[in-house]
């Protein structure tokens, strides 16, 4: 009987600490030494059993001698076998003197077991002190007087690179962005007649060398353009959407059309062939297109004189 109550008393003195380890309340600042308004980190770390259930602790009547500038928390963390609850307390304090923060209280419950119980945590001290001040020194400017006299360079580098800068901004101001005055100046064009255009077209055409150049199709079709284009500003004629034999019946039914009928005739052909055969004609073939159509603006050409004649009377009875 002895024996074993003898084991139970050893055996209670053994647990008991383990089970007093069931919630641990642990508080710290992280220093010791703070200058007035300084931030005071102050944590308070709970460390319990997952079969414990804390309530939040109220810190506003510990902290009474000292600013509480904010408070962060609970933030949880938990293991396989525990779990942790942290507090973060900004504090500050505007007069020198050593501070204690008393013991902080926590309330908490175990599973199972509907007891209110109460731990604390460590009480924290720290110092907070002023500034130290020598009374006894001679009071010195924080920074030295500026003196002007070596900042002239600065300055005149400073006033050198604006005046450039307002320089070059003018000129590129006048040159890219400003509107200039145009003069507005009214050319009368000068007025030519239909044959004088006609033969102007076939000289430009003729520079261009397009046959000696191997563009013989092009060169055939702007060639019979040309005169096409001569004859419906001339008679009147709608030859440019007719086909040559088309062509050929109003022309023959023009007074002036009849000087040229057949030598129209033999160059619309020589040029239908070129554009629909895929005839090739000799280089002889291509200078006598353009003699003859030269020939053609020509021999047609008196109703144009005529009209000129008449446009020059009429501005000479003005």
């Amino acid at each position: 009987m002895v024996k074993n109550i003898f084991f139970l008393l050893i055996l209670q003195f053994f647990l008991s600490p383990i089970f007093a380890q069931e919630i641990t309340v642990t508080a710290s600042t992280d220093t010791s030494d703070y200058m007035i308004g300084d931030q005071i980190q102050y944590s308070l770390i709970i460390t319990m059993d997952k079969n414990v259930y804390i309530i939040n602790p109220f810190f506003r009547d510990s902290l009474k001698n000292i600013d509480v500038l904010g408070i962060n928390g609970p933030t949880p963390e938990e293991t396989e076998t525990a779990k942790t609850v942290k507090y973060l307390c900004v504090l500050s304090r505007f007069d020198s003197a050593l501070v204690t923060i008393p013991p902080i209280k926590v309330e908490y419950r175990t599973k199972g077991d509907s007891t209110l119980k109460t731990i604390l945590s460590n009480p924290v001290s720290f110092n907070v002190h002023r500034l130290d001040v020598n009374v006894q020194e001679e009071i010195k400017d924080i920074k030295p007087p500026i003196k002007l006299f070596d900042y002239l360079f600065l300055i005149y580098v400073l006033i050198a690179f604006a005046i450039i800068s307002v320089i070059v901004y003018y000129f590129i101001y006048r040159k890219y962005f400003k509107k200039k005055k145009e003069e507005v100046v009214v050319k009368k064009e000068e007025k030519l007649l239909s044959h004088q255009f006609a033969l102007k077209k076939l000289d430009e055409l003729e520079k261009e060398q397009l046959w000696q150049k191997g563009f013989v199709k092009d060169y055939h079709s702007r060639i019979t353009d040309i005169i096409r284009e001569y004859f419906e500003k001339q008679f009147g004629l709608p030859a440019l959407e007719r086909t040559t034999t088309e062509s050929l019946i109003l022309l023959s039914k023009h007074p002036l059309g009849i000087k040229v009928l057949d030598i129209t005739s033999q160059f619309f052909s020589n040029a239908d062939l070129v554009k629909f055969a895929k005839y090739t004609p000799l280089e002889i073939v291509n200078h006598e297109m353009m003699t003859q159509a030269k020939h053609i603006v020509k021999r047609t050409a008196q109703l144009d004189k005529e009209e000129e004649l008449k446009t020059v009377n009429e501005e000479a009875n003005v």
